[in-house]
């Protein structure tokens, strides 16, 4: 067979391959554009939430059944929804069945702000969250800050400090499950108070997980022996040492 031949014979063995391939393209460019014209939303579910009541994000989104996803500005329904006070961050998606999720990111609290009657859970991005019924956190207590709901963001260089330590002491169970009460002292820095018998601890500033990981080993290696009651004070301000003061 010469190649002209052969050229031809190809030629037409891959001639019905291209036009099925065309048709197949343009069936979905028309289903593709059916789709987008006769779409509509057809129902609202929540996921990723747990301090924030579903009916409380569907209403705010403001987003009505049958509207078409085209209509949506999905900056302002993210806006609305970011407004609730547990909402971090929401993403909007509608899929191809008409259902408009919402998956939401929310804030975690660390900690219970305390200063005098009034009281409220703090973020890690010092955002103040209410205590809501039912929904309660066994977290430390903080002392020296603005517990009011209706004040600033906090965000001076001492709630920094007892942020990173809270943070810290998350990733660390032992750390977590044995201090109660927390405050930040000028000249001390981060002092907390053990949960059991009320040992005051000296963490100071910065290289939390260090000194927590010192605090943990102290712990086991000494408390665990001499029994926590023989000790009034731990001082762990220092990366390389434990210094202990016992009680009488």
């Amino acid at each position: 067979m010469s190649k002209k031949a052969q050229h031809n014979t190809e030629k037409r063995r891959v001639l019905p391959w291209a036009a099925l391939v065309i048709l197949v393209l343009g069936v979905s460019v028309i289903a593709a554009l059916y789709w987008q014209q006769n779409l509509r939303v057809k129902s609202v579910m929540v996921a990723g939430n747990y301090f924030t009541d579903e009916a409380d994000i569907i209403q705010s989104s403001a987003v009505e059944t049958g509207v078409h996803p085209d209509s949506l500005d999905f900056e302002v329904v993210k806006a609305s929804i970011k407004k609730l006070p547990y909402v971090h961050s929401v993403v909007p998606y509608v899929d191809a069945l008409g259902k408009l999720k919402l998956t939401v990111r929310e804030r975690f609290p660390i900690a219970l702000l305390m200063s005098g009657s009034n009281q409220t859970y703090v973020d890690a991005y010092g955002v103040k969250l209410p205590i809501l019924n039912g929904k309660t956190r066994n977290l430390p207590i903080v002392y020296g800050f603005d517990a009011r709901a209706n004040s600033d963001t906090l965000s001076s260089d001492e709630f920094i400090q007892v942020r990173d330590f809270l943070v810290s002491a998350l990733n660390n169970p032992l750390g977590w499950t044995t201090i109660s009460e927390i405050a930040f002292d000028p000249y001390d820095g981060v002092v907390a108070l053990s949960h059991e018998n009320g040992v005051k601890l000296l963490f100071g500033r910065n290289e939390f997980d260090i000194k927590l990981k010192n605090w943990e080993a102290f712990y086991r290696e000494i408390i665990s022996v001499k029994g926590i009651n023989s000790m009034q004070q731990v001082d762990l301000r220092f990366t390389n040492q434990v210094v202990t003061r016992e009680g009488s």
